[in-house]
């Protein structure tokens, strides 16, 4: 009996480290950080829906000029990068009268618009098996 449960014991043990979720690297660069003030943000998302609005994980860092590196741990599926540089910690992207920026950010993929939000499908990117380098230069 004792050798039965011990069998099971170590089958359950082999199928959950096998059914585990395996995660890769996201390492972000964000490049043209034209000064130190206030904090620089990057948002990973994973959806359509989360796109413009909560990320799966976010990390804000004070800014340095130049560039920044930013590292995640994300299973592999579809996800967009969101980076902007809030200058005055204020926590939001602030825009002009008509909406547009006026902090710097960036979209990965180069995924920005002239006219309003940038499209879901030109910054999506997939991570399939292996870790993964972003440059997203922001102005």
């Amino acid at each position: 009996m004792k050798k039965l449960l011990l069998t099971l014991a170590i089958v359950a043990g082999c199928y959950g480290l096998s059914s585990a979720q395996t995660t890769h690297k996201l390492v972000v660069k964000v490049t043209n950080i034209q000064s130190t003030k206030g904090n620089v943000g990057v948002a990973v998302c994973n959806s359509k829906a989360t796109f413009l609005g909560k990320p799966l994980v976010n990390k804000s860092k004070g800014a340095k000029k130049g560039e920044m590196i930013f590292e995640f741990e994300v299973p592999n599926g579809n996800y967009t990068v969101r980076v902007m540089h809030d200058e005055n910690k204020n926590g939001e992207l602030d825009t002009n009268f008509m909406g547009i920026p006026v902090e710097p950010y960036g979209i990965s993929m180069d995924g920005k618009s002239r006219f309003g939000p940038p499209d879901y499908e030109e910054a999506v990117f997939t991570i399939t098996d292996k870790n993964v380098k972003l440059a997203i230069e922001i102005d």
